[in-house]
């Protein structure tokens, strides 16, 4: 079990166990006076790899305890790996990608990397489409621990994959690999037959033999929004449910979620939350998902429409039953954007950034009765430059903050300890 920090206890780790994570062996100097410092170096890609320079770098923890950090850099795909998530240097860096590529890459389209139970490494990049707006999601895979990856091949099965982005990866207990996506393949056969089609869709595929074959593409929902991340997470009976920014009635750009039955068709989709925000274009910006020991759902989300605007979090008690009312999270007037939950053991934590007008952070709330109640926001964070998405992850030893800045390069930040 983590400990349930105290304010004084939170401070107290995070001056003892702050790590800046940089390229093996290397060393980072900050800039002074609070000038930006140069970064000439990240210029040169004879100089990759290196996590300074490291475009959107993705966490995660495999069963065994190890990190892994996947990243994008000069239009190649890298993957980092060290046994102790706190401390150390990557013991090995694999570049995954033989010719530098055009790479969709932001806060909300980043590649992904997961770990399964035997040991074998998956991941998913996106490379941009032929069509503005459209991408085609890659998949490879290691089954020798990470010591080499296979050539990256494409998951969709179109006859000329163009149309995919936004792509959430996941492995459950049994091994299965599951990636969902968000398809504009509907749209352009809706626009080809003069049809009207709001959106895109979310599609999904699937692999029981470790990667090396995944089922057809199969369509979870017509009518997604096109431009935000989706997030997945697995339920108590190990099936995986889904969530993504839908577009409900004309245009209503709020939150859905569908769980994957484990013949691999699609239960019935579930609103989050009646927003009801009405917008013409791509938000950019969303949710997330963690499912708790008790199978409880709980969700966190962005929106800007009348009735309520800002970040707020929910939870399910069960599946198909009504959410909570959504409750505020963070100061609206500091731009707090992109949220992420994550129950561990009994306790439940939402970090989150927000900017000052001087300099940016991270901040975290906890929950120690399943959401029913919360502490108040902690600064855990900051930085006075440009910053990614905030990401937590957890081991068997403690609760820790994956984030990267352009001033001190990707960093992890020990937040819990058991």
């Amino acid at each position: 079990m983590l400990r349930k920090l105290t304010f004084a206890a939170l401070f107290l780790l995070l001056g003892m166990s702050v790590e800046t994570a940089l390229a093996a062996g290397g060393t980072h100097q900050h800039g002074g006076g609070g000038q930006e410092p140069s970064f000439n170096h990240c210029s040169k890609p004879e100089n990759s790899p290196s996590l300074l320079c490291a475009n959107v770098p993705t966490p995660h923890i495999a069963p065994d305890g190890s990190l892994w950090l996947i990243w994008a850099e000069h239009g190649h795909v890298y993957v980092g790996h060290r046994k102790n998530p706190a401390s150390g240097s990557f013991e090995k860096i694999s570049r995954i990608t033989k010719q530098a590529r055009q790479l969709d890459i932001n806060g909300e389209s980043r590649p992904k990397i997961a770990v399964g139970p035997q040991g074998d490494v998956y991941l998913t990049f996106t490379a941009k489409g032929e069509k503005k707006y459209t991408g085609v999601v890659y998949f490879a895979q290691s089954q020798d621990g990470g010591n080499s990856f296979s050539v990256p091949r494409k998951i969709s099965d179109e006859e000329r994959p163009s149309s995919q982005r936004f792509a959430t990866l996941g492995v459950n207990k049994q091994g299965r690999i599951h990636i969902a996506w968000l398809d504009k393949r509907d749209l352009f056969t809706a626009k080809k037959a003069k049809n009207n089609y709001s959106g895109s869709a979310m599609y999904y595929a699937f692999s029981d033999d470790r990667g090396n074959s995944f089922s057809a593409n199969k369509k979870g929902m017509d009518h997604s929004c096109e431009c935000c991340r989706t997030a997945m997470d697995y339920d108590l009976d190990d099936n995986p449910v889904i969530i993504w920014r839908h577009i409900f009635g004309k245009n209503f750009r709020d939150h859905a979620m569908l769980k994957i039955k484990a013949d691999g068709t699609p239960e019935k989709m579930e609103r989050i939350s009646e927003d009801d925000w009405a917008i013409d274009g791509c938000p950019h910006h969303g949710p997330d998902l963690s499912i708790s020991a008790s199978g409880m759902r709980h969700v966190v989300w962005f929106t800007d429409a009348d009735k309520r605007s800002g970040l707020f979090y929910a939870h399910q008690q069960k599946q198909g039953g009504m959410f909570s009312a959504p409750m505020g999270v963070g100061n609206p007037d500091n731009q707090a954007a992109h949220p992420q939950v994550l129950s561990v053991d009994e306790i439940l934590y939402i970090v989150w950034k927000e900017f000052d007008g001087e300099k940016s952070s991270v901040l975290l709330i906890q929950s120690n009765d399943e959401g029913q109640s919360w502490s108040a926001p902690i600064p855990v964070a900051t930085t006075k430059g440009a910053s990614d998405h905030p990401f937590l992850i957890k081991d068997d030893k403690g609760l820790y903050l994956s984030w990267a800045t352009a001033f001190e390069g990707w960093q992890l930040f020990t937040l819990a300890q058991r």
